[in-house]
């Protein structure tokens, strides 16, 4: 992947973080996806051109973004689904001397009443969400391996831990209240995942990793790569259940951020709970997710390797998960001599195969591919951003692009609708005398492998629900 790819890259992975539920402002020349797309005016007409589409598995995402003031989320847990199979997620970080601790003296040691691992719950969870009984089974363990801050990291990642040597033991979780906030010394702080830790061994981690800062001239990175960091994962591989939570490695207190606690008492004030904070800090550490996926056995296994010309039934999740692959045909149909009004990518949800649990994303994206042809100058099977989202710099393209769902009502029927704007598309395609759209149809690049949609692709036997592009057009006056 070449450089200046990356960095668009980036770009739009910090843009979809702020996207969701976007209402920007409209264009004069163009009209928002989310009007209807009726031909209902004089003299301005509706195409429809038929799509070819496929579902694939796509893990080509950096599970290790690391921007600053954005959420670092984390899915840590193991969730089944009957259609697309089992999903295991893993968070692997780094800690920080968060307060530049030179030494832990011989008196706060000797009275050091526990360790804890926080990691803070984001508030969002994927799955059953309602059950108040759901437990996940956690425990955390040392890196044997280093994380390299810079590094892109992808969620098929793994780094060796220490196995023989637990931090924790396995540690049962209700994940319905993982939503309540923590209390410590009568003080309630922001909702966390907390996890009693081994003490003789984390602080032996802890010693060595302060005496080695403390010795360097840049203590704070000496920590960072003294302490190799943290793993946390679901305590059996083996056992699956009905949801995932999120978490969040940053964030702005102790309580906030990801990181070990230690809990201690002095002897001039016995009553008095304080503690040491060794924390994630962004501007430092290093993180990435690790998220599996097991679909042979599942239905979704069907899709993946279908060999039909154009599937009937499609699917998408976050990634890594599935994708959609849609082929737009017949753009030269459409007059040259005619003003673009709006042309809108349509993927509609077939009801009866989606759950009200497993719910589906709140937006989807177009990722373009070339053909060799369009764009000039990107070779056939590339990516490329489409026209419709620059400029990369803001989020008002959406008011165009939008990729979120309306709901179109056909007589008594109303059918949720994913609309993606790209009349800028259409526009330069058809100026190129190109016949052919290629996108890949994605989830957002923020909650990893969450979310999931079954809709209905471009062979599906009826013609409202197909996966469709409407082109509006308006002649010129002459």
């Amino acid at each position: 992947m070449n450089s200046v790819f990356h960095r668009l890259r980036i770009i739009y992975v910090m843009l979809a973080f702020t996207a969701i539920g976007f209402a920007g402002c409209r264009e004069h020349t163009l009209i928002s996806s989310a009007l209807s797309p009726a031909a209902d005016t004089v003299g301005v007409h509706a195409d429809t051109l038929s799509c070819i589409t496929h579902t694939f598995y796509d893990d080509n995402i950096y599970t290790s973004v690391n921007i600053t003031g954005l959420f670092e989320y984390q899915g840590v847990g193991a969730l089944t689904d009957s259609f697309f199979g089992t999903m295991t997620g893993s968070t692997y970080f780094q800690i920080a001397n968060t307060g530049g601790i030179l030494t832990i003296d011989t008196s706060v040691s000797n009275h050091i009443d526990s360790v804890i691992l926080n990691v803070p719950y984001s508030g969002f969870a994927f799955g059953d969400t309602n059950s108040t009984n759901i437990t996940q089974s956690y425990q955390a363990f040392y890196l044997d391996d280093t994380i390299g801050y810079n590094s892109v990291y992808f969620p098929y990642t793994n780094k060796s831990v220490d196995i023989a040597n637990p931090l924790s033991d396995p540690i049962a979780v209700n994940v319905y209240h993982l939503r309540d906030s923590v209390t410590v010394a009568g003080v309630k702080y922001h909702p966390a995942m907390r996890l009693k830790l081994n003490k003789a061994h984390i602080m032996s981690k802890l010693n060595n990793a302060i005496t080695i800062g403390a010795g360097s001239t840049i203590a704070a990175s000496a920590f960072v790569d003294a302490f190799k960091g943290i793993c946390v994962r679901p305590a059996d591989y083996r056992l699956f259940n009905k949801v995932i939570p999120y978490f969040i490695l940053n964030g702005s207190d102790d309580y906030s951020k990801a990181g070990v606690l230690v809990y201690y008492h002095t002897t001039a004030y016995p009553d008095s709970v304080q503690h040491l904070a060794f924390s994630h800090e962004q501007a430092l550490c290093g993180h990435f997710n690790n998220i599996t996926k097991s679909y042979s056995r599942f239905p979704i296994h069907k899709l993946y390797t279908s060999t039909q010309t154009n599937d009937s039934i499609i699917a998408l999740q976050n990634q890594p998960g599935a994708t959609i692959d849609v082929k737009i045909y017949g753009l030269k149909s459409i007059p040259k001599d005619v003003i673009i009004n709006k042309a809108d990518l349509q993927i509609s949800l077939i009801s009866s195969l989606n759950s009200a649990n497993l719910f589906a994303p709140a937006q989807i994206y177009p990722i373009g591919i070339g053909n060799g042809t369009y764009p000039t100058g990107t070779t056939a099977g590339d990516e490329y951003t489409v026209l419709d989202r620059y400029p990369l710099t803001t989020t008002s393209p959406y008011g165009i692009l939008d990729g979120t769902s309306h709901t179109i009502t056909y007589g008594t029927t109303n059918i949720t609708t994913y609309t993606v704007g790209i009349p800028r598309e259409v526009i330069s395609s058809i100026a190129a005398n190109n016949d052919t759209l290629h996108y890949h149809i994605r989830g957002t690049q923020v909650l990893y492998g969450a979310y999931r949609m079954l809709a209905a692709g471009g062979n599906y036997s009826d013609i409202r629900y197909k996966t469709k592009l409407i082109v509006v057009h308006s002649s010129l006056k002459k």
